[in-house]
Order: C-alpha cells, then sequence, then structure tokens
C-alpha cells in the first residue's frame, strides 16, 4: 500500500484576489460559504487550487485577518475541497520542497447551498474541523481521530529524512511510521463499515482506493455495505466504477473497449483498433516524476518492437495543451489521449490508482498483465512475448 507521503514536491500558485466578507446566513443554490476563526492561523492568505470545466489549473486565495475568514464560490456538485493555510508551522519541509500532508489542510466536503464553519486551532498541523452539514460533521469527527496520527507520521518522516542511510534509527522511525498508518487505515474501515449511510464514508473508500490504501477485496466488501441512499453522490459512483474496474481489469480479462476523441489532432480513437498487435498502455502525467523517467524507456520499446507493439498513452491530469507541447517536444509519437472526458474517466473505468500504470494486452485484446508504480518489470515481460 501507498504511503500517506507521495515525494515531496515544490507548490507554485498563482493568487488571485477574493474579497473577504462576512459570512451570510443564506448561500445561493449554486455556491457554497465556509467561514471560520481558527486560533493561531497566522496568515494573509490560504490557498485553494483546482481544475476548471477545461481542465486548467486556477489557484485562489481566500484572505485571512486576525483568524477569520470567509470564502464563496460557485458548484455544481458534489465535491472535496481543501485549503493551505500558508502557516510556516505547517509546512513540512525537506531539502526538496514539502510533503504535502492531509493534516497540514482545511478539509471539507461540499454540496450546493452548503454553509460550513470551521472550528479548531492550528499547531503545527491543521487541528480544526469543519461543521454545518451531516457530511462535515461526520469528517469532523474521523478527521479529529486521524488528522494528529498523520501529523504524527509526517514529523517521523521528516527525521528519518535527516538520517544517514545506514543510520540503525532509520529502521526505528519507519517501523513506527508504518504502525501509525495501520492505525490510521483501521480507523478509515472501520468509520466506512460503521457509517454505511454517510456521504463522508463514500468520499474516504474513493480516496482510500485512489491511494491504494485499502486491498481490493476490503474495498469491494466496504462498497457492498454502503447504503442505497447514497446511489446518486458522485463519490459513491466514483466508487462504484472503481469495483467495476477491479472486476473487469483482471489478468485474462478482455480489456473494455473505449472509445475517445480526447485525441491530439482530435479524432476518434478506439481501443479495438489495436487488435492484432500486443498493446502496451501507459497511464501518466507531466506531474509524475516516474512516468517522464520511463518514457524514453517506453520509446525506445516502441522503436524495436515497431511490428509487433502498439503502444498508447493516457494521460491524467494535464491539459490537452499542455500534454501535446511536452509529448511533441520529446518526440513521442505514439497515440495519446486525456483519460477526462466529459462523459468518461478512464482513471476511474480502469481503476487506476497509482502512476505510472501499464497493462499489456495480447493481439486478442486480453489483459496478460498489469504493473503499477517505476518498474523495469513492464519491459522484461515485452522482451519476452516479442522476442
Amino acid at each position: 500500500m501507498k504511503s500517506f507521503f507521495s515525494q515531496s514536491i515544490p507548490l507554485l500558485l498563482t493568487v488571485f484576489g477574493i474579497t473577504a466578507c462576512q459570512p451570510e446566513a443564506k448561500v445561493v443554490a449554486d455556491s457554497f460559504a465556509v467561514f471560520g476563526t481558527i486560533e493561531g492561523l497566522e496568515t494573509a492568505y490560504m490557498s485553494r487550487s483546482y481544475k476548471d470545466a477545461e481542465g486548467n489549473r486556477i489557484s485562489d486565495s481566500i484572505f485571512v485577518e486576525n483568524g477569520s475568514f470567509s470564502y464563496t464560490a460557485k458548484i455544481d456538485e458534489p465535491s472535496f475541497i481543501v485549503f493551505w493555510p500558508n502557516v510556516e508551522s505547517t509546512m513540512k519541509r525537506t531539502d526538496r520542497g514539502y510533503y504535502p500532508a492531509k493534516s497540514s489542510q482545511f478539509a471539507f466536503l461540499v454540496s450546493p447551498g452548503d454553509n460550513i464553519e470551521f472550528k479548531g486551532e492550528i499547531t503545527d498541523f491543521v487541528n480544526a474541523y469543519p461543521s454545518g452539514t451531516e457530511a462535515n460533521d461526520d469528517l469532523a469527527s474521523i478527521n479529529q481521530r486521524i488528522f494528529p496520527l498523520l501529523n504524527q507520521a509526517v514529523n517521523l518522516q521528516l527525521k528519518t529524512d535527516k538520517l544517514k542511510a545506514n543510520d540503525s534509527k532509520s529502521a526505528v522511525l519507519k517501523d513506527s511510521i508504518e504502525m501509525i498508518e495501520k492505525k490510521v487505515n483501521d480507523l478509515k474501515e472501520n468509520f466506512i463499515a460503521d457509517n454505511p449511510n454517510s456521504q463522508t464514508a463514500a468520499w474516504y473508500l474513493s480516496d482510500m482506493m485512489v491511494r491504494s490504501q485499502i486491498t481490493q477485496e476490503k474495498a469491494i466488501e466496504l462498497f457492498k455495505s454502503l447504503e442505497k441512499n447514497l446511489t446518486s453522490y458522485p463519490f459513491y459512483e466514483a466508487v462504484a466504477l472503481r469495483v467495476a474496474g477491479i472486476e473487469s481489469t483482471l489478468p485474462g480479462k478482455l480489456m473494455p473497449n473505449f472509445v475517445s476523441s480526447q485525441t491530439m489532432d482530435g479524432a476518434t480513437f478506439e481501443l479495438k483498433s489495436l487488435k492484432g498487435k500486443y498493446v502496451l498502455i501507459d497511464f501518466w502525467g507531466t506531474w509524475c516524476g516516474p512516468c517522464i523517467t520511463e518514457m524514453p524507456l517506453v520509446k525506445e520499446y516502441q522503436e524495436k518492437y515497431k511490428d509487433q507493439l502498439a503502444v498508447l498513452g493516457i494521460n491524467s491530469g494535464d491539459s490537452m495543451e499542455k500534454m501535446k507541447d511536452f509529448v511533441e517536444k520529446n518526440g513521442y509519437d505514439w497515440q495519446q489521449l486525456l483519460a477526462e472526458s466529459p462523459d468518461q474517466d478512464l482513471v476511474l473505468m480502469l481503476n487506476v490508482a497509482g502512476f505510472p500504470t501499464k497493462f499489456i494486452l495480447g493481439p486478442d485484446g486480453k489483459i496478460l498483465n498489469r504493473f503499477v508504480g517505476s518498474t523495469e518489470e513492464a519491459f522484461d515481460v515485452l522482451d519476452e512475448l516479442l522476442n
């Protein structure tokens, strides 16, 4: 299972001003409001980063005065939102950037019309939690238990990073981190099991599946326990797609055919058009270091086995413009798609829960192998199949 911390990454934000105001008692139907007065929130502004309808990254600022903030924005469906407080004590810095720890975020669930209040304090983490809706009351009840543990784990990780590779303390600290992570996962799994009608349970199950923090068997078990009143909730729908993806992408299964117009030239692509060749499907993003590191090797294998192998790149997390610029600059001339479109999400559909993810398909379209993460094993398998 993946750790709670990813590789440290620098945060770059373009700040757009949002006028601070007092929260209104009534929120219009296509918007949400969030406000609070937090002890220790010693910053001029907090930051929110999200994608617009065209996939472009947008960054907003939420002005803070004497620990108080208020923010209103439009929203068209239930969403999970985080604010970064920009308080130095919460920044888990390393020599390469920082760890984007969940315990360093203001985290909340919103639906159109919601009015949410945060209460709590800032210490070396965000010990502040939302209220005002049933989903956020539930979220607060679980996050109050796990945020202190997550903060403890990332602090131990920072200590580990400062040690030399052969320091005996490193193994002890890593064991402690793993114990904390297991406790946190157990708390989340128990929360989901105990609250089968909660929107927060559906969101946490989706999040755990995305981060590979839960076994496929346990995820399916918990999904089947969720109440049917959640079926129209977007995060329940996301879990349902992933569960279907688990079952449809097992080795030996015929890879589900999909059609996409999210191509660089706008032409419609259909997976079954590649039948007759072995196929390497590579899920990647420009933001993913291991993905970028492996792409020259993907190019090498595309050229090495050009008569037997078709390569399909599926990009997640970038705009079409950014993807095109990157692949054209580097000469990656195989078929590329964007994973997300208004009518389908290939990441959910094929239960991709880590980047890079690679599938190897036989000429008949059946799934031979699935690989998650940076590994040379996929290329060794291609050599065995195609030599």
